[in-house]
């Protein structure tokens, strides 16, 4: 029997170990935590992430654990609430982690509440790090990193076979399926002029340009071919989002936007974001033909080089989606301005790189 939902998850700011101990026993975990210590982590703008630090009795578990809980910005935690992203990253860990193909950290509990707020407790991965998406990242680890977004991708091909993902679409019913997840035409067309306004000192002309213009012509960009099969996709596949052990490997975290996609997506977003504009192309070729011999290599073979060319300069536009519609959606910040700021030029030029603009006509 699956055990009622839990009424609320209280912030990280008043966790006892009492009740970290009763969460971890609903997974069947049995430690016997005396008393936890909480330290702040992360820089995540739809939830609030610490590292927890229990005294054990005879039971122990690990020395350190890390607690991923509901936003306590309420801007922040409605955005998160409309887009149902809570439950995809408990969902995630549920019912697909195990068979993901995916390193990412191993989850010991995940619960949703019934108002919305949701605990997860996570292996702590250190001394792994989170990738910054403003310093980048080297191309060693942006290789690792396209070889797990393939084997994600072939893990749930053509919408995972038989098994029932329904709860991963995205968008109203009578949108589906977005070509990008989570962004119909609306979000980017309300978003946008609110972000060019806030930022009118900060954009040059062809950015402006080439984000009006993809406005205006959104409906070209989501034109993309009905035929082509779907997968789970991360769809905030960056390095901040990434935990890195130097260039030997890393763990991929952050399941909020877990949804059905386009694998191109995951793709563009990473290699168009993660570099400025001069490494991305020097590296940009060698990283793409990885992915693709990956994702052959875990048994794709329905998807031909050339139809995944075309969904790659295509989705070269999602980070543009992302760096305005997620600026106008969560807390504002200093490091946030300057972190969509970073993205928003990386992608726009990237776009412009890729020829991406003769799409929209």
């Amino acid at each position: 029997m699956t055990d009622p939902l839990l009424p609320s998850v209280p912030p990280p700011e008043s966790l006892r170990a009492e009740w970290l101990a009763a969460l971890l026993a609903r997974s069947g975990v049995d430690w016997d935590i005396e008393d936890i210590a909480l330290e702040r982590v992360g820089t995540g703008q739809l939830g609030d992430t610490v590292r927890i630090t229990p005294r054990y009795g005879r039971r122990k578990g690990p020395a350190t654990l890390i607690g991923k809980f509901a936003a306590s910005d309420p801007a922040s935690r409605e955005a998160a609430a409309g887009n149902g992203l809570y439950a995809r990253e408990i969902g995630f860990y549920r019912e697909l982690a195990a068979e993901a193909r995916v390193s990412t950290a191993r989850c010991h509990a995940a619960e949703l509440a019934e108002d919305g707020s949701f605990a997860l407790l996570l292996e702590d991965c250190h001394p792994a790090r989170p990738g910054d998406q403003i310093a980048g990242i080297s191309p060693a680890q942006a290789r690792a990193a396209v070889i797990e977004g393939a084997r994600l991708h072939a893990a749930f091909w053509n919408e995972g076979g038989e098994r029932d993902l329904s709860w991963l679409e995205s968008g109203e019913p009578a949108m589906r399926p977005l070509a990008q997840p989570f962004y119909p035409a609306e979000a980017i067309r309300s978003a946008w002029p609110g972000y060019r306004e806030r930022h009118a000192a900060d954009l040059p002309a062809a950015t402006i340009a080439i984000c009006d213009r993809f406005c205006e012509r959104y409906e070209a960009y989501a034109a993309i071919d009905p035929a082509r099969p779907r997968c789970v996709t991360h769809n905030d596949f960056r390095p901040d989002n990434m935990l890195f052990d130097g260039d030997r490997g890393l763990k991929v975290v952050d399941w909020q936007s877990a949804a059905l996609g386009y694998a191109a997506v995951d793709v563009a977003y990473l290699i168009g974001g993660a570099f400025a504009p001069d490494v991305r192309r020097a590296h940009e070729p060698v990283l793409v033909e990885t992915y693709f011999r990956e994702l052959e290599a875990q048994g794709v073979r329905t998807y031909t080089r050339a139809q995944f060319n075309e969904d790659y300069r295509r989705f070269t536009f999602a980070g543009i989606n992302v760096a305005v519609c997620a600026a106008m959606s969560v807390m504002r910040t200093e490091r946030g301005d300057r972190l969509f700021l970073t993205m928003l030029d990386r992608h726009v030029r990237h776009v412009a790189d890729s020829g991406a603009l003769d799409l929209l006509g």
